[in-house]
């Protein structure tokens, strides 16, 4: 897949990061994106962990963390096993997107936009390459009511900061700023869709008309 292709892929995402529609947009505002896009594509240095745990371990790795969550259980609910993925852009995306907060504020959000919509690209390239079988969609701490305090967590438990270099840092954030850590529940076939979602009737993006998976 060229970069172009993989621009118009990741658009609509970046758009909906943007609170943007990405069907009423102009030509001009494309032509910035995908010059962003391009100077992003050189700052990427994509990498990626994945490890298979049994989900009475996830739940165990800090109980006191695990037991504030009604979602962990209901998305993994039927699941012995979780695969957990960590995934970072790396330091230099991070690096760039500073110098341009400094000199260009609105091409900074385009590009931070389009990296948050590449890292889960980039992410969900990652998963297909592993042939997983049925599994259910990724979410990750912070997604509904799962602390995302388990973040560190995992960093931790997994050595994630050594084999990938996603650091813990204040605030709950991980550095570079362009990582995350998601969960799979294995062994059934869950979709990401508003039916399969604990927020389906109070989600804030629906009543936008909007969704947080491409449809």
């Amino acid at each position: 897949m060229n970069d172009k292709e993989i621009f118009n892929r990741i658009f609509p995402t970046a758009c909906r990061y943007m609170r943007v529609d990405p069907i009423k947009v102009d030509v001009e505002f494309n032509d910035k994106a995908f010059e962003a896009f391009g100077m992003l594509m050189d700052n990427v240095r994509f990498k990626g962990q994945h490890e298979f745990m049994s989900v009475k371990n996830l739940m165990g790795i800090d109980t006191e963390l695990t037991s504030q969550s009604s979602d962990l259980s209901f998305y993994l609910e039927g699941c012995k096993d979780v695969v957990i993925f960590a995934t970072t852009l790396g330091v230099n995306v991070d690096a760039f997107s500073k110098k341009l907060q400094a000199n260009d504020m609105s091409r900074a959000v385009i590009y931070d936009s389009l990296a948050s919509a590449l890292l889960e690209f980039m992410t969900d390239e990652y998963e297909e390459s592993l042939n997983l079988g049925a599994h259910t969609f990724r979410f990750a701490p912070g997604y509904g009511d799962i602390p995302i305090q388990l973040n560190y967590i995992i960093i931790d438990a997994l050595s994630i900061s050594k084999k990938i270099g996603i650091y813990k840092a204040s605030n709950n954030m991980m550095l570079p700023q362009k990582s995350m850590i998601t969960f799979c529940g294995m062994g059934k076939e869950v979709a990401p869709t508003c039916a399969h979602c604990i927020r389906l009737k109070n989600c804030s993006l629906r009543k936008d008309n909007l969704r947080c998976y491409n449809s």
